[in-house]
């Protein structure tokens, strides 16, 4: 590993660093500070932060920094703090899409920290007691620092994923089973990213993998954002246009439209209040999307308005 390697490897984390840091841009002008996206921009941050701080770890692996047993111990203590930062804010993501009770109570919260500071406290004392156990003399990381490593943040990816599993399993209607199984296959995705990246240190394939999961990601929350009904989890009057507009472009197609109106709704309103009206829209929409899916062709649900 010379100059050649940190150099690409530079590139390859910086580009990585600059598109997040374009999409946390976005979410922080366009975005509402509701609670799941307080924690995606905090995970998008820990990402950013680790890009940055592996780049100095390729600086020493390459020779472009001396390779002391300080850099070596600074630099990987480093990456296992923010590594298990970023798994505990995706699994923060997940409880708060879930809105799971516990996070909302303090010193739940604060135990959900508990592995990653008692992991990070034995590196530091085994550091102290026993440096040869972790480096040796030839200031060259050791095979059981790595399990070690990465143990806290799989047990925070693996817990997010599994939770999302069973949520997805859970869920009533198809958008919810959807935003599931995409919050379960990110940690996945991460794994499987980082796994690689330990047996191929000369390609920087975790911070791709990472960047790509989380560009999907966002792409696909953002188009919900944009095109579905935030009441009803229906598709919006813009999104409805946007499909009867394709219609144009179909031969041979034959299509039924169906508009469906609630008889004395404004009744519900006036009597028990908005919320309950809500209530109702949800319910018929609920309703609406369990008689669809026993059809056999394909059927498009929208609230057009009211």
């Amino acid at each position: 590993m010379g100059s050649e390697y940190f150099i690409f490897y530079t590139e390859a984390n910086l580009v990585c660093v600059t598109i997040l840091a374009i999409l946390l841009l976005n979410n922080r002008i366009y975005g509402t500070q509701r609670e799941t996206q307080v924690w995606f921009n905090r995970a998008i941050i820990a990402f950013m932060l680790y890009f940055v701080s592996d780049i100095g770890w390729a600086a020493v692996l390459s020779g472009q920094l001396p390779r002391t047993r300080l850099l070596i111990i600074l630099f990987n203590l480093s990456n296992y703090i923010l590594l298990s930062l970023m798994a505990i804010q995706w699994f923060m993501y997940m409880a708060a899409s879930e809105k799971m009770p516990f996070r909302k109570e303090r010193k739940k919260q604060l135990l959900c920290y508990l592995p990653m500071c008692v992991s990070a406290l034995v590196i530091v004392i085994a550091y102290i007691t026993a440096p040869l156990y972790w480096i040796s003399e030839r200031n060259e990381l050791n095979g059981l620092y790595y399990p070690m490593m990465i143990a806290a943040p799989i047990l925070y990816l693996l817990t997010a994923f599994l939770l999302s599993v069973i949520n997805a399993r859970k869920a009533q209607s198809r958008d919810e089973k959807k935003m599931d199984w995409m919050i379960g296959i990110f940690p996945l995705g991460v794994m499987v990213a980082g796994l690689i990246q330990m047996f191929s240190l000369n390609a920087p394939i975790f911070c791709f993998g990472c960047t790509v999961m989380l560009l999907f990601f966002y792409i696909q929350h953002m188009q919900t954002m944009i095109s579905v009904d935030p009441l009803t989890r229906l598709n919006n009057r813009g999104q409805i246009n946007r499909y009867m507009d394709q219609l144009h472009y179909r031969e041979n197609v034959r299509v039924y439209l169906m508009m469906i109106d609630i008889d004395r709704f404004k009744e519900i309103n006036d009597t028990y209040g908005h919320a309950e009206g809500d209530q109702a829209l949800i319910l018929v929409a609920e309703t609406l999307k369990e008689a669809c899916e026993h059809f056999k062709a394909s059927a498009f649900l929208g609230r057009y308005g009211g």
